[in-house]
């Protein structure tokens, strides 16, 4: 999506010339949407697996993503869709937006794995066991799941200053902000803003035009300079097992009982950052909430009863 009313970035300001020099004078914003996206999509994927055998099986794979793209426009917050609402940046140079795919995670790896225990009459340990003994140590099975994955590629904003004199933020809601040279942009581990956790330096990060000093905002000629999804948020580590008792009571019937358990380690696993750059508040980096997919949420136990005849 693009305003073909979209004027060069300036110093002047939009009000203060370019407004009356925007190619169609009877619109304000002109939008139009066009299918010229550039995007490159690599990737590696390894994997491994196990057909069910002496009581084993397991599939484990590692995926290794590079993409970038355009599509997205100047804040993607969402997949591109067809006539969706991604504005570009700068109609003259759509380069501008060309980044890392919101979302995608450059590093996944993903591992299942389902286990008999060889524990039991006919099983390597206690083989001969029999009776309310074999009913007590037999029949268990154990499975899991593993999941580990960097974050997903995230972009800084910010709705306060019209840097490149564009109207450019009273069309699409946001423009992209400053990354400060030499800074770090992540937070150092352990840090807090207030009652919640701080994933990413302020310091880092500014809004372009933006005169601390006097709070003024001014056209400076350019747009942020902050890329497309040139911030990577929180990743995930997961680890989901369950234990299986099977007790056969009849000669077609059998009872299950069980408990499944997600997250088993309890890791935190956060959601993404406040990735609005505001002046003179202090939400910015900070993270609210936690993932919930996948497993990833916090120590789940769930326990779990079935009868088969």
């Amino acid at each position: 999506m693009q305003d073909l009313n979209q004027v060069h970035a300036n110093t002047l300001g939009y009000s203060n010339g370019p407004y009356q020099g925007r190619p169609f004078q009877d619109w304000q914003i002109l939008e139009s949407v066009t299918n010229g996206a550039r995007s490159n999509y690599n990737s590696f994927t390894a994997d491994a697996h196990k057909r069910f055998g002496n009581g084993l099986q397991f599939e484990g794979s590692y995926v290794f993503i590079r993409d970038l793209s355009t599509a997205g426009g100047d804040n993607p917050t969402a997949l591109a869709t067809e006539g969706g609402s991604n504005w570009v940046t700068d109609r003259f140079n759509p380069s501008l937006d060309y980044g890392n795919v919101t979302f995608d995670r450059r590093h996944r790896f993903l591992a299942t794995y389902l286990y008999e225990l060889p524990i039991g009459k006919g099983k390597k340990f206690l083989g001969n066991a029999s009776g309310v003994l074999d009913r007590i140590v037999g029949g268990w099975e154990t499975g899991g799941v593993f999941l580990f994955q960097s974050g997903p590629f995230l972009t800084p904003v910010q709705t306060t200053c019209d840097s490149s004199g564009t109207n450019l933020i009273n069309v699409t809601g946001a423009a992209r902000a400053d990354i400060v040279s030499g800074a770090s942009l992540y937070a150092p581990h352990s840090s807090m803003s207030g009652s919640n956790p701080l994933y990413l330096n302020p310091q880092a990060f500014a809004v372009p035009g933006y005169n601390t000093g006097t709070g003024i905002c001014s056209a400076i000629g350019r747009f942020g300079n902050a890329g497309v999804g040139s911030v990577v948020g929180p990743g995930t580590k997961a680890v989901s097992m369950s234990f299986i008792k099977s007790v056969s009571f009849a000669e077609k019937a059998k009872l299950q009982v069980g408990a499944e358990i997600s997250n088993i380690f309890n890791h935190p696993n956060y959601a993404p950052p406040n990735m609005y750059v505001t002046p003179g508040t202090s939400g910015f980096g900070t993270i609210s909430a936690v993932q919930t997919a996948e497993g990833a949420g916090p120590r789940m136990v769930e326990f779990t009863a079935r009868i088969t005849f």
